[in-house]
């Protein structure tokens, strides 16, 4: 699903694929008052995804290690969940560098 940016200035000409809720100042980041209930409800949502894929990558690192328990560090399996478990990585990364803090 894709939106189109509404936001004022948009650098990117509308062709935003998320749409900004957010406005951008010299001071950081402001929410429009008409637009804070879906900036709250969609930081809820970010912050909930963050949890879930903190919580795969935990459940992914423990089946590794019963496959690697095992001998089966070259078996389909172990190859699949270890590509999964760098794409979560990839993603966290990318959600902690975009933290600001």
């Amino acid at each position: 699903m894709s939106f189109r940016c509404i936001a004022p200035g948009c650098e990117r000409g509308g062709a935003c694929t998320i749409e900004r809720l957010t406005e951008k100042n010299e001071n950081g980041y402001c929410v429009p008052p008409a637009q804070q209930a879906r900036a709250f409800a969609r930081l809820g949502h970010w912050e909930d995804m963050a949890g879930q894929l903190e919580q795969e990558q935990a459940d992914i690192a423990a089946q590794l290690e019963t496959l690697r328990q095992a001998g089966k560090e070259k078996s389909v399996r172990f190859r699949e969940l270890f590509a999964r478990k760098l794409t979560i990585s990839t993603m966290l990364d990318l959600l902690r560098r975009s933290d600001g803090a």
